[in-house]
Formats: C-alpha cells, structure tokens, sequence
C-alpha cells in the first residue's frame, strides 16, 4: 500500500525508536497530497516533536477498522505549516506491508493474576500469557471448575514486579484453546488504551535488555 491511498477515515500511530526505548503516539489524518500524509501534530507536554534526529528510528501503522493493519517500516516527519495551521507530513520510500496487528505487537508477560467474568463477580487464578494493542490471552488450569463463554466479557488485574505497574484490562473472549494442562483464552480489548501500548514498548525493551545481559 503507498501513503498516496490512505484516506481521513484510517487511523495511524508511530512508533519512535532508538537503542534504549521506544514510544507509540497517536494522530488524526488531516489529508493526503500526492504521497505525502497530513497529520495533526505529534505533541509531547504540549510541544510538538521535531523529528529531525537521524538518531531515532520511526516505522508507521495505518488502518481502517475491522481491517488488516499496514506497516510502513520506515518514514521521515517534517513539519509544515499551511493557512495557519501546523501539520507533521509523513513520507516514506518504502510501501506499507500487511501485517497481523496482534501478532505484531504481542509480548509475553508471563504473571500471574487474577481474572473476573463480568456479572458474575467472583475472581480466579489465571496466567497473563500475552498482551498485545488489540487484546490478551490469559492461562486457565484445565481442571479448574471456572468456564469461560466465547463473547463473555473478562477483566484481569494483575502487578507487574519488574516494571512496577499494576494493570486492569477487560476484554471479551473471541477464542478458546484446550490443552492437557491449560484452556488458553485469546480476548479482545473492549477500548483502546494508550498505557497498554506504553507498556508493550516498556516490556519489550525489558526483554532485549534481559537478552542482552543472558548473553554476556
């Protein structure tokens, strides 16, 4: 897919990156030029960003609801400002692949936590497998007495020791996978949530600084 062909009615994110974090911001298209991509400005504590840093690696996700997501690997931000109005344009030598939002995004976390099927108010034991921008997919003991629905909505809570962040979720269940020890439910998050892609970035960078000190 080329920059040319997105419309007003995609959403889009970037994520910045270098050697020690990354970040997800959100915007709002503004409109498309030729292959050039107008967006409402990226701002952080009320400044708008300058993006130019060869330090910084930035790849692009754009799509349309209920559709497969496109990921530019590589863009370049510049600013202009047109009749009064600031705008971030976006550029990019490569096209936009398909990709599978959540497998893309899917980090394992591995905790253990809590897990209650709304209405029904009474919690128990899970293991948070993954979370991804999209939705979690949490563990259940195979002889457990708890049956989860498809389509019945779920929270989670759980701590994360390292990153010391507490998190409550809610999905609702779109799969179910039984194994001889575990009933695996994939769910969907019912709204998007800007600190669940804050923490993806953060555990992903946790992993690689981990990976790193194994191999030393």
């Amino acid at each position: 897919m080329e920059i040319r062909e997105i419309t007003p009615n995609f959403k889009m994110s970037i994520t910045i990156s270098n050697q020690q974090s990354s970040m997800t911001l959100n915007s709002d298209i503004a409109f498309v030029e030729g292959d050039k991509l107008y967006v409402m400005p990226f701002e952080h504590n009320g400044v708008i960003l300058n993006f130019n840093s060869g330090a910084v690696a930035i790849s692009m996700i754009a799509y349309e609801e209920e559709k497969t997501p496109y990921l530019w690997k590589i863009v370049h931000i510049n600013r202009e400002f047109i009749d009064g109005v600031t705008y971030h344009v976006i550029t990019s030598e490569v096209s936009g692949v398909k990709i599978n939002r959540r497998e893309n995004f899917r980090v394992f976390i591995g905790i253990d936590g809590k897990a209650t099927i709304l209405g029904k108010e009474v919690p128990f034991d899970v293991l948070i497998k993954d979370i991804s921008e999209s939705g979690f997919a949490i563990l259940l003991d195979a002889n457990s007495e708890v049956k989860i629905n498809k389509n019945e909505a779920v929270m989670i809570d759980f701590y994360d020791k390292g990153l010391d962040e507490r998190f409550n979720l809610t999905g609702r269940v779109v799969r179910a996978e039984v194994t001889e020890k575990n009933i695996l439910y994939g769910c969907r998050l019912l709204k998007d949530s800007p600190l669940v892609r804050k923490y993806i970035a953060n555990k992903q960078l946790e992993h690689r600084v981990n990976t790193s000190k194994k191999g030393k």
